[in-house]
């Protein structure tokens, strides 16, 4: 595993610390829709109580298995409540206006295709209903590596000519499935230009983010964390300008790291990687985008200069209007100064 020397870099208070990582303009391009159904709306529309708070509400909690009791939180906040394009909306609304108060400026996020069962375009348009003035939404169509194939690729006919549709992704247990079975909605979202992205190096190793690469040609990765076990993998990445979707406190609550401290964001970044930060998937997890950054700096003792230099990452690669994109990185190279003068 490549190491890297860690700057002694100036400390800020935790004070200091919060305000820079929530005015810091902010993009979130990894972020499940199902993994981010606000937990007050769970609470309320879930027929199974939820407690307050849940014991997997605690910061030190940590999921035993993504199949076991990651999925059956899952279940409570997300399957049992959002049973309604209604609730699509209202949920999908509540999501954007908690990034918005967080000076998130790009969101891409992504659905499970064939987990609802409405019209593909009226579902599409629930998720893009309740957009802030100010953010842009890209929806991602997510094929379920492991769930029953014959079904999510019926559903995805419906879905990949929608002009709501923005994306295509791979998710879901990396140990199973072949990402093959979806090649063909790849090569029609690619016609279409559409954002390309896939899972992987999450539960599986450097080779799972070969597959990718080499079997769909993506740019995108979600995750792609255990690049960093492979020094030509980590090179492999920066030849080729692939960037990583990484979100570190869903590996640490879900075992892939023992903590903040270790895990290797720091060291991509510094080792030339193009990465972003993100939240997967929030309820469960309990943590929001400015925890993210903020944590950047408090527990991987990076500099306000490297958290503005991935800040400016997730801008580069986003789809949104060029104004608002030269606009968000002067902010954030005006914020970085400030901050880094103090």
């Amino acid at each position: 595993m490549p190491h890297f020397i860690t700057p002694n870099f100036p400390s800020l208070d935790h004070t200091r610390i919060r305000s820079f990582a929530k005015w810091l303009p902010k993009c979130e391009v990894h972020l499940h829709f199902e993994g981010a159904v606000p937990v007050e709306l769970a609470r309320e529309w879930a027929p199974e109580p939820i407690p307050s708070p849940a014991s997997w509400e605690a910061q030190d909690y940590r999921f035993e298995s993504f199949t076991g009791d990651f999925s059956q939180v899952m279940q409570l906040t997300w399957k049992d409540t959002c049973t309604s394009l209604e609730r699509l909306d209202i949920i999908s609304s509540r999501i954007f206006e908690g990034l918005d108060r967080q000076n998130v400026r790009y969101v891409e996020m992504s659905f499970g295709i064939g987990a609802y069962p409405y019209p593909a375009g009226e579902t599409l348009a629930a998720f893009k209903s309740g957009v802030p003035d100010g953010m842009t939404v890209r929806i991602i169509g997510a094929l379920s590596r492991d769930r029953d194939i014959p079904v999510i690729r019926e559903a995805a006919h419906g879905y990949i000519s929608c002009d709501d549709l923005d994306g295509v992704d791979i998710h879901g247990n990396e140990m199973v499935g072949d990402p093959m079975s979806f090649v063909d909605f790849y090569d029609v979202a690619r016609e279409r230009d559409l954002i390309l992205k896939a899972h992987a190096g999450e539960m599986r190793g450097p080779e799972s983010i070969e597959e990718m690469l080499d079997k769909l040609s993506v740019k995108r990765i979600e995750h792609g964390v255990r690049a960093i076990e492979s020094d030509e993998m980590v090179q492999r990445l920066i030849d080729e300008e692939v960037t990583l979707g990484l979100c570190p406190w869903s590996n640490v609550k879900l075992g892939f790291y023992p903590d903040l401290e270790t895990h290797p964001v720091a060291d991509l970044h510094r080792a030339g990687v193009s990465v972003t930060i993100n939240t997967d998937d929030p309820t469960p997890f309990c943590h929001t985008i400015t925890d993210e950054y903020a944590w950047l700096i408090s527990e991987r003792s990076m500099s306000v200069q490297e958290v503005g230099e991935i800040a400016r990452n997730g801008f580069a690669i986003g789809r949104m209007d060029e104004d608002v994109r030269r606009r968000s990185i002067e902010e954030i190279d005006q914020l970085v100064s400030e901050y880094a003068e103090a």
